[in-house]
C-alpha cells in the first residue's frame, strides 16, 4: 500500500517512478500493445516470407562461395607462374646466347643457374623433390620401372632415379621412377 504525504495527500517518490515508467513506453510499444494479435494466416505468411529470405540467402552464399572457389583456382597458382615465367626469361636468355657463339662452359653455367633459379621457384611453391637413392623403396612415393639382382644393396633398396618425383607439401605431385635392388635367385638343381 502506498504512504500519502500528509501535507499534500501524494505519495512522495512512487508517483514520480510512475511518471518515469509511463514515459519509457514509446508510441510504437502502445501500438503493438493494442493491435489484436495476428491470424493464424498472417502468422503463416510471415513465416513463409522469412523462410523464402533465408533460403534466398543460403543460396547467395553458396554462390559467392562457388565463385571464390573458382577464383582461387584460377589465381591460386599466379605466383608460381611469376617465378616460372622468370626461368622461362633465362632459358630464353640461354637460347639467345648459344646463337652467338658462345663457349660450351658459360653455356653450362647459364643453364645450371637456370636450374637453381627452377629449384627455387618449386621450393617458394612448396614442392620439393623426391630423390630417393639409397633408400628403402616406397610404393607411395616411388614407381619401379625394374628390378635389378644385386648382392651388395639390400632388398628393395632404390639403385637409381631414372626420374625425380615430386612433391606438394604432403602429398605426392609424382612419383620418382626407380630401378630396385632385389637378392639374387638361387636356383637349385
Amino acid at each position: 500500500m502506498i504512504k500519502e504525504d500528509k501535507e499534500t495527500g501524494e505519495a512522495p517518490e512512487e508517483e514520480g517512478l510512475l511518471e518515469e515508467n509511463k514515459q519509457e513506453i514509446s508510441d510504437e510499444d502502445l501500438e503493438n500493445i493494442t493491435e489484436e494479435p495476428l491470424s493464424l494466416d498472417k502468422q503463416i505468411e510471415d513465416l513463409q516470407e522469412k523462410v523464402l529470405r533465408a533460403q534466398a540467402e543460403v543460396q547467395n552464399v553458396r554462390r559467392i562461395a562457388a565463385q571464390e572457389v573458382t577464383r582461387a583456382r584460377l589465381y591460386g597458382a599466379e605466383s608460381l607462374a611469376r617465378e616460372f615465367l622468370s626461368v622461362g626469361d633465362n632459358l630464353q636468355r640461354a637460347v639467345d646466347s648459344s646463337v652467338e657463339g658462345t663457349d660450351l662452359s658459360s653455356m653450362k653455367e647459364g643453364l645450371e643457374l637456370t636450374f637453381k633459379s627452377f629449384e627455387s621457384a618449386l621450393k617458394l611453391a612448396g614442392i620439393t623433390s623426391i630423390d630417393p637413392v639409397d633408400e628403402n623403396f616406397d610404393p607411395e612415393k616411388h614407381e619401379a620401372l625394374s628390378l635389378i639382382e644385386d648382392e651388395s644393396k639390400e632388398e628393395n633398396t632404390v639403385i637409381e632415379v631414372v626420374q625425380k618425383g615430386f612433391m606438394i607439401l604432403d602429398r605426392v605431385l609424382r612419383p620418382a621412377k626407380v630401378i630396385v635392388s632385389k637378392k639374387l635367385d638361387k636356383k637349385l638343381n
